[in-house]
């Protein structure tokens, strides 16, 4: 099949909110079974969503994992139709083409250059769902699916650049607890916003110690805070009973996350809050230097490292790296990747499989 049909198609598919997730896992079940790889489903406990797992060969080495859920259309179209792909001179646009259906094709293309029936060795294939969200679907391969290749090559929008590091995820919520009282005697009750104000204070004092840790990887070589909303109160005539706080970390290190978790732990308790744990991914670090200096070789672009959360991050025991087409427009008006960067990486990645697999 042609690399821009495939590319037509998977657009196609509405995976906003994985609205489309049994269809778009219909067809590439459907593709790929006809070069001969095995295929089974991996069916979410909660959500009954669908990933797909599709394995040629023994002993895989080399394994891709590609999401199919994109972020809502929101206002950002206006040019062209966001549902099918549109070719604008050396841009390639539609919904989800950099983030990520522009490398989940490319991946599609590339092995559909092989018959897979008698590779020398193995290839295992992942589509996932809810990336954009929960995390979902990786979670459920990582419960469920044994032996997945130690290395692995997520095509999320890179430039063609080989990312080799991505910062870790902490989410918390802080509900502080007072005593509501009407606003005529406040002193008879206890003001949560007032408490929850201490406790950011004490919140930032903190951040700006942990700080002091660097890693210059990163072009924030820090962990990095962000207070993403406060909810408090009834009305202005009322001391308000509860107020809560959602906290967002963008670590750099493991041990970073523990640290954070403990010293926030401590700050609620001394103020009369509660912390509930939203998200706790770990940063992602690759060291397989082999598999990193071969994709530098292929890409001709150094290593890199980047402040955002992906599916790799929950793949701890492989070596993880992210390489994907550019530029990175996901989210962006009329989001587009380049025609050189998608025939480019489709070329990366068929080099890469035949030294791999055959």
């Amino acid at each position: 099949m042609d690399k821009y049909s495939i590319l037509r198609d998977l657009i196609q598919f509405n995976t906003v909110f994985d609205a489309q997730n049994k269809s778009i896992m219909e067809y590439c079940d459907a593709y790929l079974t006809k070069l001969g790889f095995r295929t089974n489903y991996v069916i979410d406990d909660d959500t009954h969503k669908l990933c797909l797992v599709a394995c040629a060969g023994q002993d895989a080495e080399l394994g891709f994992v590609c999401h199919t859920d994109t972020i809502p259309l929101g206002n950002s179209w206006k040019d062209y139709d966001a549902m099918d792909l549109s070719i604008d001179g050396d841009k390639l646009l539609g919904l989800g083409i950099s983030d990520m259906k522009g490398g989940m094709a490319a991946v599609l293309s590339a092995v559909g250059n092989f018959d897979w029936k008698l590779p020398k060795k193995g290839l295992k294939l992942y589509f996932t769902f809810d990336e954009e969200n929960n995390f979902g679907g990786i979670k459920s391969i990582v419960a469920k699916e044994k032996d997945i290749p130690q290395n692995i090559i997520i095509p999320t929008p890179t430039n063609l650049y080989p990312v080799v590091a991505t910062k870790g995820l902490l989410k918390l919520c802080v509900m502080i607890s007072g005593k509501e009282a009407h606003s005529s005697n406040p002193t008879k009750g206890v003001n949560a916003i007032e408490q929850c104000v201490s406790f950011l204070g004490e919140v930032y004092g903190f951040n700006n110690r942990i700080k002091d840790d660097k890693n210059n990887a990163f072009e924030l070589p820090y962990t990095t805070f962000n207070l993403g909303k406060i909810q408090g109160g009834i009305s202005l005539n009322r001391v308000p009973g509860e107020c809560s706080c959602y906290l967002e970390y963008r670590t750099i290190r493991p041990d970073h996350n523990r640290q954070i978790i403990e010293k926030i732990n401590e700050l609620a308790e001394k103020y009369n809050g509660f912390v509930t744990i939203i998200d706790n991914v770990m940063p992602m670090s690759t060291f397989a230097e082999n598999f990193i200096s071969r994709l530098e070789e292929l890409t001709g672009n150094k290593r890199s490292s980047v402040a955002i959360v992906s599916d790799g991050n929950y793949l701890t025991d492989q070596s993880v790296v992210l390489l994907g087409p550019g530029p990175i427009t996901s989210g962006e008006k009329n989001e587009f990747i380049s025609k050189f960067s998608y025939e480019t990486l489709i070329e990366m990645y068929t080099k890469l499989l035949k030294e791999t697999c055959f």
